[in-house]
């Protein structure tokens, strides 16, 4: 099953009953709110929300939006400026723990920042600024047509135009603490990220990853338009979400090995080439200690089926047939921005063309199997204490 491509069900359509919508808000609220302040396995399955519900709830008020201007449009908006914040908050408070002097959570000695990094987390904002301003302009029909000459996106939807926004917006805020530190905050800060997690033994932080993929399959369902545009059946051929034939399975694992393979080499490479002109690369040794749970035969398992599940429906299901592969997977790699340098986002670009390409030819399962694989194959790999 190769990409859609029609649009229709993507226009507005007769409006369905809300009502369903409605009840789950109302549940997801109250079970939110629960677990907030009970802890434990409940708190941590709904924070698992986070990652993926917010991005629902946007495509779901902007199918609700109508041709014209309405209540939907002002929702649609309002959920957007709020995601953006959020993204931009997040951005900025792990850049601040990256640039401070201190522990965070010690009140008797609070952090500090240098005037350096002072001047650092304000060029972190200018660049959030910008790129909220970059989502504006993408809010003018004008520029959304030129872009659709290159983009399988109709100019005049409304939905089109969030998810264009959206993903542009988002992509350039999570990237924007690497641009200005030249490092990830997430490596920069990850003794207190190890501290923080204290409470957590391996085999949580393993269910974390699986509560995550629990909240993405249905996100991405709705975030197709399940329920206003779309009835179950079209949702997952939107999606490209199919049963795999045994080749298309074989091949997937084949390509899978050969990446996995073509990788270390390429990694090795990519490393003298930055070493040679004085370029960061990453940290190895604090990636190692932030993945530490998952670097063991459940932990592959788990982070191959997460992985190779939850972002392929989320960037080759929901975004590719509609941003195309290259912004999709722009976005993809913007995602790995807080925990990778630019010579390991470089392989990620590498690994998301390839389960791109798979994706357009194929179906999403099948670049599911692939990404999955690979993934799982990197990490038996560490395990064993080989490879990049």
């Amino acid at each position: 099953m190769s990409e859609p491509s029609t649009r229709l069900s993507d226009q507005p359509q007769p409006p369905l009953s809300l009502l369903p919508f409605g009840v789950g808000a109302i549940i997801f609220v109250l079970l939110f709110t629960l677990g907030g302040r009970l802890g434990g396995e409940l708190g941590s399955f709904m924070s698992a929300s986070l990652t993926a519900v917010p991005f629902a709830i946007l495509a779901i008020l902007a199918y609700m939006g109508g041709e014209r201007p309405n209540w939907a449009w002002l929702a649609t908006g309002a959920w957007l400026v709020l995601m953006v914040g959020g993204t931009s908050v997040s951005a900025l408070v792990l850049s601040f723990g990256a640039l401070a002097h201190g522990p965070l959570n010690d009140p008797t000695h609070p952090p500090r920042l240098d005037p350096n990094g002072w001047l650092s987390l304000g060029l972190i904002l200018l660049g959030i600024l910008i790129s909220a301003f970059i989502g504006v302009l993408l809010l003018l029909p004008a520029v959304r047509r030129m872009i659709a000459r290159r983009l399988p996106i109709d100019a005049e939807s409304f939905v089109h135009a969030i998810a264009l926004v959206s993903i542009v917006s988002l992509g350039l805020i999570c990237t924007m603490p690497l641009v200005v530190l030249g490092a990830p905050p997430l490596l920069a800060m990850v003794d207190q990220i190890t501290k923080a997690t204290v409470g957590r033994d391996q085999a949580g932080m393993l269910r974390d990853q699986l509560y995550g993929l629990i909240w993405t399959i249905p996100a991405t369902i709705f975030a197709v338009g399940f329920g206003l545009r779309r009835n179950l059946r079209e949702a997952l051929g939107r999606l490209g979400l199919v049963r795999p034939s045994v080749r298309q399975v074989v091949i997937a694992v084949a390509i899978a090995l050969l990446l996995a393979g073509d990788v270390q080499f390429l990694g090795v490479g990519i490393s003298w080439l930055w070493q040679s002109l004085g370029w960061p690369v990453t940290d190895t040794a604090a990636f190692d200690q932030l993945l530490s749970f998952a670097i063991n035969p459940i932990g592959a398992v788990v982070i191959g089926v997460v992985a190779g599940l939850g972002e392929e429906l989320a960037v080759r299901g929901v975004l590719q047939p509609r941003l195309g592969l290259l912004l999709s997977n722009l976005f993809f790699v913007s995602l790995h921005a807080l925990q990778y340098s630019w010579d390991a986002l470089l392989v990620v670009f590498v690994v998301g063309v390839v389960c791109g390409i798979v994706r357009k030819y194929s179906n999403t399962t099948t670049a599911a199997i692939v990404h999955g694989t690979y993934n799982f194959t990197l990490i038996m790999l560490a395990t064993a204490g080989i490879g990049q």
